[in-house]
């Protein structure tokens, strides 16, 4: 039955290149008559979600893709971006169902597609009034599909410097902690932090305390981890951690944290700097809930880190 579904298969991607070759041989120039690119576009487009359909996803990205280039002839620049994107989309499916049965692509063509697709799009928005949020949302897509490495570090900046938004932002510093660079994430995290309290005092509103909760955890993790000396940190980071060094009954860092959690950080801190690890052990599971996934890790990193020096 797999061989007959397999012939199958392969039958119908001959059929669908078949297809293809004849919408594209109507684009071809010919004397005294003009090519209908609109015509063409549509049935690439028809024959896409054929593919689709069919779950030829790499079939489909190149459909519509060649859609794309028609609406780029016809200098339709929001019709050209919303089919590269669809284009780039594809090939990305195309590359995650591959992975998911074990069978990568060597060369990757895949991807290389979809960063291709992603990075004209991209280029297209550029050039029109008001996309900007559109590309920064481009790369970050493509930056998820790329995981924490170079090229996806390289989409988050590019993100970050077309439109910064928080999930940018976050995406850039996860990045940096599963390739731990915890220097960089620390120096991400605290421009990140600033860049908060930037938009806090212009009066934009928002959920900003919670945000800012987030990152000040995830900062006293990352200090307690590298240990740096106090001389080598800029003074926001130096206060990061003396003011729970400091901290009464009663008192309120101002980041909508309750009393327990304020006191279980001081208590890490402390355990921290006297070297108890036995506390250390003891203060995992109090925080556990206080803490998302990425904090846990660095929680389990942070203890081994201590009990190995």
């Amino acid at each position: 039955m797999s061989q007959i579904n397999q012939g199958q298969k392969c039958g119908g991607t001959a059929d669908i290149l078949a297809r293809y070759q004849i919408i594209s041989n109507k684009l071809k120039k010919r004397f005294l008559r003009k090519p209908n690119v609109t015509e063409a576009s549509d049935q690439f487009c028809a024959l896409a979600v054929e593919c689709e359909q069919k779950e030829l996803w790499q079939y489909a990205g190149l459909c519509y893709l060649a859609a794309a280039r028609c609406h780029g002839t016809l200098k339709n620049a929001s019709s050209e971006i919303n089919l590269l994107i669809k284009a780039g989309r594809q090939f990305l499916t195309a590359e995650k169902k591959n992975n998911d049965i074990g069978c990568p692509s060597l060369g990757q063509e895949n991807m290389l597609a979809a960063v291709s697709c992603f990075s004209h799009s991209s280029l297209r928005c550029g050039n029109q009034v008001g996309f900007n949020s559109l590309s920064a949302g481009l790369a970050i897509e493509l930056a998820l599909s790329l995981g924490a490495n170079s090229a996806g570090i390289q989409q988050l900046r590019k993100s970050i410097d077309t439109f910064p938004t928080p999930k940018a932002i976050n995406t850039l510093i996860s990045f940096y902690i599963e390739q731990g660079d915890y220097v960089t994430a620390l120096n991400v995290l605290n421009e990140f932090v600033e860049f908060v309290k930037a938009y806090i005092n212009i009066g934009i509103r928002g959920n900003y305390n919670v945000i800012l909760r987030r990152c000040e955890i995830t900062r006293v993790l990352l200090l307690l981890i590298l240990q740096p000396s106090p001389k080598r940190l800029a003074p926001s980071l130096v206060q990061v951690l003396e003011k729970y060094a400091w901290i009464e009954e009663g008192t309120n860092n101002g980041l909508d944290m309750n009393e327990d959690e304020l006191l279980l950080l001081q208590s890490l801190v402390l355990a921290c700097q006297s070297r108890d690890f036995q506390i250390l052990f003891e203060l995992e599971g109090e925080l556990w809930p206080y803490l998302n996934a990425e904090q846990k890790e660095l929680l389990h990193k942070l203890i081994r880190v201590l009990t190995l020096q």
